[in-house]
């Protein structure tokens, strides 16, 4: 913090833009999200469980960059829904 020009916000190459955290952290978080609950991996990070989202939100773009363009060429959709309860089959 400068006294004559304020507080002063640099992009640093080991964090996303507008991130507290680093690269690494945000690629943990999104990779134990994959795997637990919003709310385990929130515990085990240590992070509020909203932190959580967008940690996995800015990975997202590293992980996966043209994420709209998945189902391009895709043809057929199967889906296959059957339900076994009393009085369901």
């Amino acid at each position: 913090m400068c006294l004559e020009h304020g507080v002063y916000v640099a992009e640093v190459p080991w964090a996303y833009p507008g991130s507290r955290f680093t690269k690494d952290f945000d690629l943990t978080v999104a990779w134990f999200a994959s795997y637990l609950p919003r709310s385990t991996t929130s515990y085990f990070m240590r992070v509020d469980w909203e932190t959580v989202g967008r940690c996995v939100n800015r990975a997202l773009h590293d992980l996966e960059p043209e994420r709209s363009r998945r189902l391009d060429g895709l043809v057929n959709i199967g889906i296959d829904k059957i339900s076994y309860k009393k009085g369901h089959k």
